[in-house]
């Protein structure tokens, strides 16, 4: 994942809490100053602490009010629909199970996806390159990412660039993500739909 970025964290509250540290750091190293003669960087202590936070915290209150984007992080099962047009001019379409893992932490998220073959075995799987959260005028969230698919080349599936804009619905607990995807895929560019639902925080397992 990217490092330490400022990118998702709400401008008043971030120097709130840098002005709050900034103090609270001061008077504490004063204390240990004039009783142990100890002094330690102030900088340095505040830079580890927003680094911790932004890593495990940033989703936890109270330190989630301090970032602008939703938690997306978990891992999503669903369908995806995908279309092509084959060398007859045909449009080719079917639906696959499609399986998302999604890990994020307060400066960006990554986003790892496999497609379940009608034979039952995963196809190669994409990663993201770049990914943005997005907010709309409606107030609704959305990642926009560009990816690599690894490719198979025993099935000679070659790798591919692809483009998915994935919407957050949240409703309490239950959480969706809707949205399409564009490849560069050959010898057919594919287009399709996401349809996904959240199903857990495990990310070690894509069943």
């Amino acid at each position: 994942m990217e490092k330490f970025n400022l990118r998702y964290l709400k401008p008043n509250a971030f120097i709130f809490i840098i002005a709050f540290l900034a103090i609270s750091i001061f008077l504490a190293n004063q204390f240990i100053e004039n009783h142990w003669r100890i002094s330690v960087s102030i900088v340095g202590i505040i830079g580890g602490l927003l680094a911790f936070i932004n890593i495990y915290l940033w989703n936890k209150k109270p330190f989630s009010w301090m970032y602008a984007v939703p938690d997306f992080s978990g891992r999503y099962k669903g369908t995806l629909l995908y279309e092509f047009r084959n060398d007859k001019n045909e449009i080719i379409t079917d639906v696959l199970e499609h399986i998302k893992i999604i890990t994020q932490n307060g400066s960006d998220v990554v986003i790892s996806s496999w497609t379940k073959k009608k034979d039952g075995t995963f196809s190669s799987k994409s990663t993201s390159i770049e990914a943005s959260v997005v907010r709309e005028k409606d107030k609704t969230y959305y990642i926009i990412y560009n990816y690599l698919n690894d490719g198979n080349f025993e099935s000679n599936f070659a790798p591919h660039y692809g483009t998915e804009v994935l919407k957050l619905i949240q409703n309490g607990k239950e959480r969706q993500l809707i949205g399409r995807y564009y490849t560069e895929r050959m010898p057919y560019q594919t287009k399709g739909k996401i349809e996904l639902n959240y199903i857990g925080s495990d990310l070690t397992h894509i069943n």
